[in-house]
C-alpha cells in the first residue's frame, strides 16, 4: 500500500508535468448552445457503447430557462467523432425535473454536475454539486425504459453522499465543520454497479481537503444501499491553478481514474491520471501525471475544464469547457487523440490484452495458421482414406500402349528388357502399375470461438478448393500431390473487426504398407503461403494492415484394419507438426500498433477409431463410414511482440494461448463410385474444443479414373526413310477421339503433320 504522504509528495513534484511527456493530440472542438444564453454550463459528457450517441448535461443557471436542467442527446454519424454530431431535438432530451416533487425528494435537481450511465444503459447517475454554504449535495438515479433513450428518464432515487459521516473519513481527509463548503461535482460507476466514485471540491479556506471518495453498493445500482469505504479514497491537491476538481471518468478495465480540474484563474484545464493497483479500488494508487490540456489547443481556448469522457477503447478523450467567465461564448467539447488507450503519458501504455477485440484479432491470426495446416492435411488424409476404402474398385490400368516397328532392326528393340517397356506392357489386371488418378475437393468450414475474459467472440468461415493427382507404385504404395487454395474470413467481436485471408498450399502425401496390406503408414509434408488483410475497428476508426506468412508442416499416421464381413474397423495414431512464420506489420491510424515477426508452432497427437461399411450395389459402389477421434494440442502458445505506432517507448511481449488442450472430432460420410469413370465422397466433420468453441467442416470431393479404353500406338515404317506415326485413340461413350502425329525421322521436324479426328462406327 502506498502511504498517503508519499502520494502527496508525488503530487507536489509532478504537478504540473511537462507536455513533452504527453501522448495527446488535439484534433477537434465543437460548440454547443445547450438551450439558451448566459451562464449555462456543460457539466457532463457520456456516450453509448458504440459511440453513435453522445449525451451532455446542461446546467441552466440563468433564470430565463426557469432553472431547469436537461440531458441533451446528439447523434454521431461516425462513432466518437464529435464533428459528425447532430442535436437529436428537444423531444429526445431528459428533463431532470421529471418525477421530482418536493414531497418525495429533499433536493431539487437544479445545480447538476457530472453524470454516469450504467453499463446496460438503463440507469443514469447524476451528482448535484451543491451551492456555497448550502448543504444540498445529492446523488440521483434516473431510470430509462429503453437503453440510452434519455427521453424516457424518470427520477427514481436520491441519496446524500454524506452517509454515516463519510466526509470525515481519514483516508480522504476530514471536512468536519466545512461540510457545507465542500461540493460533490464528479461521479463514476463500475460496470456491475457495485462501486461509485464521487469527487468533492473544497473551497480555498479549507485547502487540501478536496478528494475522490469511494462508495460501495450492496445491491447493484441501488443507491439506497450506498456506504462509504473509509479505507479508500484519494486526497487531491487544491492549489491554484489546479483547484476545483470536477468530473470523473474510469478506464474500461477500472485500473485508471481520471479527474478534470475546472480551475480558478481562467487559463488552465488540468487532467490528472491515477493508476489503481486493483480495478475499481482506490486503496492503493499512483499518480501518473497531470496534463494541462489547454496547452494542446492552438488558440488556448480551453480555459474552464468541466466534464471529461473517453471513447470505449480509450483512444479518444473529450473535455468540455463551460466558458463561464465569458457568457458570450457558448459551451464547447474538445476532442483529443491518445497514442495508446486510456493513457496520457508516454511509457505507460497498456497491453492489447485490455481490449477484447484487439486480443481477438491477434488470436485469430494464430488460429488461421493452425486451421490452414489442419485443413490442408485433412484434404490429403481424406484422399488416402478414400483410396484405401475403395482399393478394390479402382481400375487404374495402363494405357494399352502398343509398339509396332516395321523396320526389322527397330522391331527387335521391343524385345529388349527395358524397364519402361516392361512396365507399360505388363498385364492389364496388375495392381502394381496404376495410372494417375485425378481428383478435386471442395470444402466449407464454419467455426465459432466463444468470448472469453480477454478476447471477443470469433466467427470463422473457410472455403477451399483442392486439386490433386496420385499414382500407385510397385510396392503397393501410393504417392501424390495436392494443390489447395483457400479463402478464409473471420469476424471478430461485434464492431466490424475482420480478418480476410487467402491461403495457398502444396501437399505431398503417401501411404505404404508396414507389414502387410492391412497395416499402413501415411506420410504428409507440405508448404504454404498466407496473405491477410486486417481490419480493426477502434473507437469507430478503421485500423488496417496487411500481413503475410509462410508455413511448413507434416504428419505421420499409423493405422491398421480389421475386416469382418462388410464392416472394417480402423484404429489409428497420428502426430502432426507445423511451423508458421507470420511476418511483421504496421497498422494505420492513430491507434495502430507495430507487430514483429511471429512464430506459430503446432504439435498435435491424435488417436482415432474409424469404421467402414460396404453397401455396394451391382452398378455402383456405395460405402458409408465414420470416425471418432481424440486430439491433444500440445503446443498452443505464441508470443505477440509489438509497440504502439505513436509511442514506441514500451515494447510488449504478450503470450497468446489459443485452442484447447483436449479436443474431440467426429465425422460421418459416404463414398459413391460410378461405373468405370467418376467418384464422389462427402464428409461432415465436427471438431469440439473443450470450453473454447467448435468448428463444422463439410468436404465434397470428385474424382476421375482414366478410361480403360484409351490406346496409344507408336509405329515406324520404312527402311530408308523412317516414317513415324504416333496415335492416341480414346473411346468416349461410343465415339472414337483420335489424335495423330506423323513425322519423317530422317528429316525430323521438316515433314510433319498432325490431325484430330472424331468418329463413330455404327
Amino acid at each position: 500500500m502506498k502511504l498517503f504522504s508519499k502520494a502527496l509528495i508525488i503530487l507536489i513534484f509532478l504537478f504540473p508535468i511537462s507536455n513533452v511527456l504527453a501522448n495527446v493530440t488535439h484534433i477537434d472542438d465543437q460548440t454547443y448552445q445547450d438551450g439558451g444564453s448566459g451562464s449555462n454550463f456543460l457539466t457532463g459528457i457520456e456516450f453509448n457503447a458504440d459511440g453513435t450517441k453522445m449525451f451532455t448535461v446542461y446546467l441552466a443557471a440563468d433564470t430565463g430557462n426557469s432553472n431547469i436542467d436537461f440531458i441533451n442527446e446528439y447523434d454521431l454519424s461516425t462513432p466518437f467523432d464529435i464533428s459528425t454530431s447532430t442535436y437529436a431535438g428537444d423531444s429526445e432530451r431528459c428533463n431532470l425535473a421529471n418525477g421530482w416533487s418536493a414531497a418525495a425528494y429533499e433536493e431539487k435537481p437544479d445545480t447538476t454536475g457530472d453524470m454516469a450511465f450504467s453499463s446496460n444503459g438503463l440507469h443514469i447517475f447524476i451528482i448535484n454539486r451543491g451551492l456555497n454554504n448550502v448543504d444540498n449535495d445529492a446523488l440521483w438515479r434516473y431510470d430509462l425504459t429503453k437503453p440510452f433513450d434519455v427521453s424516457t428518464c424518470t427520477l427514481a432515487q436520491e441519496k446524500d453522499p454524506d452517509v454515516s459521516g463519510a466526509l470525515n473519513g481519514w483516508r480522504s481527509g476530514s471536512i468536519e465543520t466545512y461540510h457545507k463548503r465542500n461540493h460533490a461535482q464528479g461521479v463514476a460507476i463500475n460496470p456491475d454497479g457495485t462501486k461509485i466514485f464521487i469527487s468533492f471540491n473544497a473551497t480555498r479556506d479549507i485547502a487540501g481537503k478536496s478528494s475522490i471518495r469511494e462508495y460501495s453498493l450492496s445491491t447493484p445500482y441501488d443507491i439506497s444501499t450506498l456506504t462509504h469505504v473509509d479505507s479508500a479514497g484519494i486526497l487531491l491537491p487544491n492549489s491554484a491553478p489546479s483547484s476545483n476538481p470536477d468530473a470523473l471518468s474510469l478506464s474500461a478495465d477500472g485500473k485508471k481514474i481520471f479527474i478534470v480540474y475546472h480551475g480558478t484563474d481562467g487559463s488552465d484545464a488540468i487532467v490528472e491520471q491515477y493508476s489503481l493497483s486493483s480495478p475499481y479500488d482506490t486503496t492503493d494508487f499512483n499518480l501518473d501525471g497531470a496534463l494541462n490540456v489547454n496547452d494542446l489547443v492552438s488558440d488556448k481556448s480551453l480555459t474552464q475544464g468541466r466534464a471529461i469522457a473517453f471513447s470505449a477503447k480509450g483512444f479518444k478523450m473529450f473535455v468540455s469547457d463551460d466558458h463561464n467567465l465569458d457568457a458570450s461564448i457558448t459551451e464547447a467539447i474538445y476532442e483529443f487523440n491518445l497514442a495508446c488507450p486510456f493513457n496520457l503519458f508516454g511509457g505507460t501504455c497498456a497491453s492489447i490484452a485490455e481490449d477484447n477485440d484487439r486480443m481477438g484479432m491477434a488470436e485469430a491470426q494464430i488460429e488461421l495458421a493452425n486451421r490452414t495446416v489442419k485443413l490442408s492435411t485433412n484434404s490429403a488424409l481424406n484422399r488416402l482414406k478414400w483410396i484405401r476404402r475403395n482399393k478394390d474398385k479402382q481400375n487404374l490400368s495402363n494405357q494399352n500402349i502398343k509398339l509396332n516397328f516395321s523396320n526389322n532392326l527397330l522391331s527387335s528393340l521391343k524385345e529388349l528388357p527395358i524397364s519402361s517397356f516392361k512396365k507399360i506392357s505388363s498385364s492389364e489386371n496388375s495392381n502394381n502399375n496404376k495410372n494417375y488418378f485425378y481428383w478435386s475437393e471442395g470444402s466449407i468450414s464454419l467455426g465459432r470461438v466463444g468470448e472469453t475474459s480477454l478476447s471477443s467472440m470469433k466467427k470463422a468461415k473457410t472455403e477451399a478448393l483442392t486439386f490433386g493427382f496420385d499414382k500407385f507404385t510397385d510396392d503397393y504404395s501410393l504417392k501424390g500431390l495436392a494443390f489447395r487454395f483457400g479463402d478464409d474470413n473471420v469476424d471478430v467481436g461485434s464492431s466490424g473487426s475482420r480478418l480476410d485471408s487467402n491461403t495457398y498450399n502444396i501437399t505431398y502425401y503417401s501411404t505404404s504398407p508396414v507389414q502387410d496390406d492391412t497395416k499402413l503408414i501415411d506420410k504428409i509434408f507440405g508448404i504454404g503461403k498466407i496473405r491477410s488483410n486486417l481490419l480493426t475497428i477502434v473507437d469507430g476508426e478503421r485500423i488496417t494492415a496487411d500481413r503475410t506468412g509462410n508455413q511448413i508442416y507434416g504428419t505421420v499416421k499409423l493405422k491398421d484394419e480389421f475386416i469382418k464381413g462388410k464392416l472394417t474397423l480402423i484404429p489409428s495414431g497420428q502426430f502432426d507438426f507445423a511451423h508458421t512464420i507470420l511476418k511483421g506489420y504496421q497498422e494505420s491510424g492513430n491507434a495502430g500498433i507495430i507487430v514483429n515477426d511471429q512464430h506459430v508452432r503446432t504439435r498435435n497427437f491424435r488417436a482415432a477409431i474409424a469404421a467402414v461399411e460396404d453397401l455396394s450395389k451391382k452398378n455402383y459402389s456405395f460405402k458409408r463410414h465414420g470416425k471418432i477421434e481424440y486430439i491433444a494440442e500440445l503446443d498452443r502458445s505464441s508470443n505477440f511482440k509489438y509497440t504502439y505506432v505513436e509511442d514506441k517507448s514500451v515494447k510488449f511481449n504478450d503470450t497468446l494461448h489459443t485452442g484447447a488442450l483436449h479436443n474431440f472430432n467426429a465425422e460421418v460420410g459416404v463414398d459413391i463410385i460410378f461405373p468405370e469413370h467418376y467418384s464422389i465422397f462427402i464428409i461432415y466433420e465436427r471438431n469440439q474444443a473443450f470450453e473454447t468453441g467448435h468448428t463444422d467442416n463439410l468436404y465434397v470431393a470428385l474424382g476421375y479414373l482414366p478410361h480403360k479404353d484409351t490406346e496409344i500406338a507408336f509405329t515406324i515404317n520404312g527402311s530408308e526413310n523412317l516414317m513415324s506415326e504416333f496415335e492416341i485413340k480414346k473411346d468416349i461413350n461410343g465415339f472414337d477421339l483420335i489424335f495423330n502425329l506423323n513425322d519423317d525421322l530422317t528429316r525430323f521436324g521438316d515433314a510433319r503433320e498432325a490431325y484430330i479426328e472424331l468418329n463413330k462406327v455404327f
